[in-house]
Order: C-alpha cells, then structure tokens, then sequence
C-alpha cells in the first residue's frame, strides 16, 4: 500500500541480505540424530535453509535495533525488505527452494497479521507492531523442523504454508508482473548475419 512503500530503501535490502548469509552459519547443521539436514530433510533441506537464514538475518536485525547498533530507520528498512522478498511474480515450483520458502513465508505472515491484503487491490499492508514476534515464532519453527529432521513434519509444513490462490497470489503477481515491464532482451548481431 502507498503508506508503506517509502518504507523500502537499500540499506534495508543490504542489511537483510547480509546478515542472511550469516544466518547460514548459524543454528542447526545436524538433526537430533546426527545426521546431515540434505539426508534427513532431503529436497526440503535447502528451502529450510534458507527460510532459516531469512529469518536468523531478521531476528538479528531487530536485536541490534533493540541495542541501537542499527537506528529505527534502518530497521524499518529491513522490515519492508523482509516482506519485498516474499513477494512472488509466478506461482513456484515445488523445485524452487527459494520461491517455496518465500511463499511459505508470505503466508505464514498474512495468517499471523503480520501483513495484510486488501482484497480488492492486492496492496499490503504492514503491522510493524508485530514483526518481531512473528519472526521469531516463525524462526522457532523453522529451527525445530531442522533439528527434528523428519521429512513427513516437513513436507506437511510447505503443505500447510504454500497455498497459491487466484484471488490474491495471483492477483499480487499479475501486479508485480505489470510493475516489472520487460525482464528479457532479444539481443541480434548484425555483424554475425542475425536480423
């Protein structure tokens, strides 16, 4: 929604994106069990992952805003960042790591309250008063499936996240998809004879 779009600058984007790939260096490697999260978790491990380090980066964001190491501007950066990256311009594959993690998160924050959609529009809105409650239960989760290492709690998790729904998925991707304009180029050489 317009209220919220000047909430969104690139230290944000920055900020998250860094402390997202600290995040991978943090917290479980191993389940219960001792194994490796690829062999306990298989094609779901990389879409925990890296829902893990999303979340990690967030959570660590919000910690150092509370310690004033990052000030409120940057933080609300971050936040707006942290829902622009679960925004999706197609519905994903079951393949896409990414694209499946980030649409788990979308809906887990939309159930949460943490954004809401207009239902007319497909504009969010953001209710910053609960970022860092839902980011935290969220991490928890994500943190206890890893640990766990069962496939069936994992595939039940992206089951119940990764509803796809024309009247608002859909609708916020067309949107997004009209705001992106073109994203390919057909480039020809002439000097190579192509025309």
């Amino acid at each position: 929604a317009d209220a919220f779009a000047n909430d969104l600058a690139p230290v944000g984007n920055f900020q998250r994106t860094l402390w997202h790939e600290v995040g991978h260096y943090l917290g479980v490697d191993r389940d219960k069990q001792g194994r490796s999260l690829d062999e306990a978790l298989g094609d779901r491990a990389d879409s925990l992952e890296e829902m893990k380090a999303d979340l990690v980066s967030l959570f660590t964001l919000h910690r150092m805003a509370d310690d004033r190491t990052i000030d409120a501007a940057t933080l609300r950066a971050v936040q707006a960042g942290g829902i622009r990256r679960t925004l999706q311009n197609v519905k994903p594959r079951k393949d896409q790591p990414y694209q499946t993690m980030q649409l788990a998160q979308f809906n887990y924050f939309l159930d949460r309250g943490l954004i809401t959609a207009d239902a007319e529009t497909a504009r969010l809105s953001i209710d910053y008063t609960k970022y860092a409650d839902v980011i935290t239960a969220l991490l928890r989760d994500v943190l206890a499936l890893q640990y766990d290492g069962d496939r069936s709690a994992a595939d039940a998790f992206f089951t119940k996240w990764g509803d796809w729904t024309p009247e608002l998925h859909e609708k916020l991707a067309a949107r997004i998809r009209e705001a992106q304009g073109a994203r390919f180029r057909l480039v020809r050489y002439g000097a190579l004879g192509e025309s």
